[in-house]
C-alpha cells in the first residue's frame, strides 16, 4: 500500500515534488486540501524555479491567505462511505491593511468497496498577514494535520495480473495495521516593494514530518515452505495461500528552508526584462526505526490466508526495532531567470540554477552492531530556454529546452549502491501553443515533448524512502486541455495525454531494453462538463480513462485499463446557502490505484473506491 501521496507525471514519480507556496514538501503524508485555495500542476522539468526533483513536472500547493473581506464559510458533508467531513474557513479583517484566517477540519470515512480501510483525520491552519496592499507585507502561517488511518492493503497479482479471484472487499493485510502520521509547518514571509517595479521577498519555512507505518501487506515471498513459489496459471485458485509481509517502520522527519526572490522589471533599448534573482538553502534532517519483519525466513509468522477467503482477524506478533537510520542533508541554490520582451511578439526566457546537495547517512543494525557511515554530494546546473510567440493577443506558441535531477539520497536515504551513483539527470523538449477562446472564457492547451532520463529511480510503494533502480527511460508524448466556459451555462475542464514510455537496463532478472516505462499508460483522459440551468440549478458529469499499465520493467505484469463516470448536481437555494450531491465512480468500476511488483512473489495492487454518493451543505454568513 502506497504510504503518503504517490503522483506521476508525465511518466515519471512525482512523490518528492510536491510545494506549499513554493517551498519544497517533500514527505510521508497524505496531503488534505482544507487549507488550500489551487493547485498549480507545472508539467515538465522544472529544476531552473525549483531545484532538484521535478523531471515530469511540480505540483505546487497555493494556501488560503488573509483578506480584507470579511466572511465565514461552512462545509458539511456525509457520504454513503461512512464519511462525515466538516471544514469552517473565517477570515476577519483586522484593520484597513491586515486580517486573520483560519480553516479547519475533521474527517471520519471509510472507502467503498473496502471493507475495513478507515480514514480518520483533522487540521488546523491559521494565518495572519500585515500590510495588505502596503509596500510591505508580512505574513504568519502555520498548518497542523494529522491523520490516523487503518490503509488498504491491496490485492495480490496471480500470473501478472491483479487476483481476479480476490473478493472486491477482501483484506489481506490485519486489522491491526495503521498509519498516523503528525504533520506541523509554519511560515514566515516578508515581501517588500521598493517601487512598482522592484521588490523582494523573503520566505522562511519550518516543518516536521513524524509518521508511524505498520503494515502486513499481501506477499507470496520469494522463499516458500515445500518450494510452492508464487502461483501459476496451473495452481488451483482455492488452494492459493497469501502471506504477510511487514516492512514497518517509525520515522521524523525536519525541514528547514530559507529562500530568497528579487524581481525587477526594466528595460534596455528596445528590449523589455523581467527579471528573477535568488537564492535557497535549506536543511532537512530524518529519524527512522525499522521494525524487524520475519517474512520469507519464515513466511508463517503470521499465519498465510486464503486467496478467496482472507481473516484479517489474526493478531500481529510484537517485532522488536531492528535498525535505525539518521540522515542529515544540506543544501544551497542560487538561480536566476530573464523574460525578455522581443518587441510585442516574442518574448525569450533564459534561466539557469546551480544547486547543491550534500547527504549524511548513518544506519546501525541493532542485531549485529553494524554501522553504515554513507555520504553523497552532488553539484548540478540546471539551464532552460524558452522562445514564446505571440501572434495574437489570445494566442501564443512556444519552444522550450529544460534539465532535471534527481540527487540518489532526495528521499533522505542512502544504500551503499545508491551513495555511488550520481544523480538522474533528464532533458526535455518540448512545443506547445495556448489558445484563449470567447473573450477569455475558454483556454485551449497542446503540447508535444520528448524527455530522456538516464539512471532512473523510483520510491518504493511499501517503503518511500527506498529507492528502485528503473534503468534510463525515455517518454514521448503530447498533451491536449480545455478549461472554462462556453457561453454562459457550460462550463468544461478536459485533458488527454499520449506517453509512449521505454526503458533499458539491467535488472535482478537480467537485461531489459524497449520494454514499455513501469506505470506509465499509453493513454489517460479526463473531462468534466457543467451545465447551468439557472442561478439556483447546475448539473454535472464527466468521466476518467486510464490505459493499460505494465506494472514491472520486463512488461510480465500489468493493471488493465478503466473508465469511471462521475457526476453532481447543485442546488444554490440562497446565495448563501447551497447543497451538491455528488456520484462517483457511478458504475461501481473495479480499478486499480496503485500498483506495486518488483517480482511474481512480491508485489500488490490497490483497488479504487466503488460507487459512492456524498452530499454536502455550504453554508455563508
Amino acid at each position: 500500500a502506497a504510504r503518503g501521496d504517490t503522483v506521476n507525471l508525465r511518466g515519471f514519480s512525482a512523490f518528492n515534488d510536491f510545494f506549499l507556496d513554493g517551498i519544497r514538501d517533500a514527505a510521508v503524508y497524505n496531503r488534505d486540501t482544507f487549507d488550500i485555495q489551487s493547485v498549480e500542476v507545472l508539467k515538465g522539468p522544472a529544476a531552473t524555479l525549483f531545484g532538484r526533483g521535478s523531471t515530469g513536472g511540480a505540483i505546487n500547493q497555493v494556501t488560503k491567505a488573509p483578506t480584507l473581506g470579511a466572511f465565514n464559510i461552512v462545509n458539511a458533508d456525509i457520504g454513503s462511505n461512512d464519511e462525515v467531513r466538516g471544514t469552517i474557513d473565517i477570515d476577519h479583517p483586522l484593520s484597513d491593511t491586515s486580517a486573520v484566517r483560519l480553516n479547519s477540519m475533521g474527517e471520519s470515512s471509510d472507502v467503498a468497496g473496502r471493507d475495513d480501510v478507515r480514514n480518520r483525520r483533522w487540521g488546523v491552519a491559521p494565518a495572519a498577514e500585515f500590510g495588505i496592499g502596503q509596500a510591505t507585507t508580512v505574513t504568519l502561517a502555520y498548518e497542523h494535520l494529522s491523520e490516523n488511518d487503518r490503509p488498504d492493503e491491496g490485492v495480490p497479482f496471480v500470473v501478472g495480473v491483479p487476483a481476479a479471484a480476490a473478493p472486491r472487499g477482501a483484506d489481506y493485510g490485519l486489522l491491526s495495521d495503521k498509519f498516523t502520521s503528525d504533520v506541523d509547518i509554519g511560515t514566515f514571509v516578508l515581501r517588500h516593494e521598493f517601487s512598482d517595479n522592484i521588490s523582494v521577498t523573503n520566505t522562511v519555512r519550518a516543518a516536521n514530518y513524524a509518521f508511524f507505518n505498520q503494515f502486513a501487506a499481501p506477499n507470496f515471498g520469494s522463499v516458500k515452505s515445500g518450494g510452492l513459489g508464487p502461483p501459476t496459471a496451473a495452481t488451483p485458485t482455492a488452494s492459493i495461500l497469501v502471506g504477510r509481509d511487514a516492512p514497518s517502520s517509525e520515522g521524523d522527519q525536519t525541514n528547514v528552508t530559507d529562500q530568497l526572490d528579487f524581481t525587477a522589471r526594466f528595460t534596455t533599448g528596445p528590449l523589455t526584462h523581467v527579471l528573477v534573482v535568488g537564492g535557497e538553502a535549506a536543511s532537512q534532517t530524518n529519524l527512522l526505526q525499522r521494525f524487524n519483519n520475519p517474512f520469507n525466513s519464515n513466511n508463517n509468522w503470521v499465519p498465510e490466508t486464503p486467496l478467496l477467503n482472507p481473516n484479517p482477524n489474526t493478531p500481529l506478533p510484537f517485532e522488536p526495532v531492528t535498525s535505525t537510520q539518521a540522515t542529515n542533508a544540506n543544501s544551497q541554490a542560487a538561480y536566476i531567470t530573464d523574460t525578455v520582451g522581443l518587441g510585442s511578439q516574442f518574448d525569450l526566457i533564459v534561466g539557469a540554477r546551480v544547486d547543491r546537495f550534500a547527504a549524511y547517512y548513518h544506519q546501525v543494525t541493532l542485531t549485529t552492531g553494524a554501522v553504515l557511515n554513507l555520504q553523497r554530494v552532488d553539484v548540478v546546473a540546471s539551464p532552460h530556454v524558452a522562445l514564446v510567440y505571440k501572434p495574437a493577443p489570445w494566442q501564443s506558441f512556444y519552444v522550450s529546452y529544460g534539465t532535471s535531477f534527481d540527487p540518489s539520497a532526495e528521499a533522505l536515504t542512502l544504500t551503499a549502491k545508491t551513495a555511488n551513483l550520481g544523480p538522474v539527470k533528464g532533458v526535455t523538449y518540448e512545443a506547445g501553443s495556448k489558445t484563449s477562446l470567447f473573450n477569455g472564457g475558454m483556454l485551449l492547451t497542446a503540447a508535444i515533448f520528448h524527455t530522456v532520463v538516464d539512471n532512473a529511480q523510483s520510491n518504493d510503494p511499501d517503503n518511500p524512502s527506498v529507492t528502485v533502480l528503473d534503468g534510463n527511460e525515455t517518454v514521448n508524448g503530447f498533451e491536449l486541455g480545455a478549461t472554462g466556459h462556453i457561453g454562459e451555462h457550460i462550463s468544461l475542464d478536459a485533458g488527454y495525454t499520449y506517453l509512449d514510455g521505454k526503458t533499458s537496463g539491467i535488472g535482478a532478472s537480467g537485461p531489459y531494453n524497449g520494454t514499455v516505462a513501469p506505470n506509465v499508460a499509453k493513454n489517460a483522459l479526463n473531462v468534466f462538463a457543467e451545465y447551468r440551468f439557472d442561478p439556483q440549478w447546475e448539473v454535472g458529469l464527466g468521466a476518467n480513462y486510464l490505459g493499460r499499465r505494465f506494472a514491472d520493467v520486463y512488461n510480465t505484469a500489468s493493471a488493465p485499463s478503466y473508465l469511471v463516470w462521475n457526476a453532481m448536481l447543485e442546488w444554490k437555494i440562497t446565495p448563501k446557502l447551497a447543497l451538491q450531491l455528488n456520484g462517483i465512480n457511478l458504475f461501481n468500476t473495479l480499478y486499480y490505484d496503485n500498483i506495486y511488483y518488483t517480482s511474481s512473489s512480491e508485489n500488490h495492487a490497490i483497488p479504487g473506491a466503488g460507487r459512492t454518493v456524498k452530499l454536502t451543505a455550504r453554508a455563508s454568513f
